[in-house]
């Protein structure tokens, strides 16, 4: 088995919300600035600006999600969008991620905690970066961009990896 694995994750349900910074919704979402929570169903939240989140989820899971995050809005104004299409998201597993990520990213991600989330240039790609490590305290990284640039940004990880024998899957 390779020491460090790059997953397509690309059919994850995706919705991205936007809602007051400090209203009822964010309250809910329970996740501050710069970091990430997994939810009670499975999901992952995390947080990179400050009025936005991105929820991940099982695959075909995007409406129910939309459908639930919209009736918790209650009176507030809020946004609740299926973006599933149009994202894609990549999985680098393995604790020589920082290494491999230190190649094509600017951020210092070795010292970032399980948990944290923030946007970045990943090889020139405007990018989320989300530290999920496994369960069984491998470290990984989710990296999410625009889908029109997921396979740019897969092959350059796959490139970066190269000397780390990097390994690819997909869900």
């Amino acid at each position: 088995m390779a020491e460090l694995t790059l997953t397509d994750c690309t059919p994850m349900a995706k919705v991205l919300i936007h809602a007051p910074a400090a209203g009822p919704l964010a309250e809910r979402l329970g996740v501050p600035f710069g970091g990430a929570r997994n939810a009670d169903d499975g999901s992952l939240i995390f947080r990179v600006r400050p009025a936005q989140w991105l929820v991940f989820a099982a695959p075909g899971r995007g409406p129910e999600l939309v459908e639930e995050w919209q009736g918790r809005s209650g009176d507030e104004f809020v946004s609740v969008l299926d973006v599933t299409d149009g994202r894609t998201v990549l999985q680098l597993t393995g604790d020589l991620g920082p290494a491999l990520l230190a190649k094509i990213c600017a951020l210092d991600l070795d010292g970032s905690p399980d948990g944290s989330a923030q946007r970045t240039s990943v090889a020139n790609v405007s990018a989320e970066v989300v530290r999920a490590d496994q369960p069984d305290g491998r470290r990984s990284y989710l990296l999410a961009c625009n889908r029109s640039y997921g396979r740019f940004l897969f092959d350059a990880i796959t490139d970066a990896g190269t000397e780390f024998s990097i390994g690819t899957t997909s869900l």
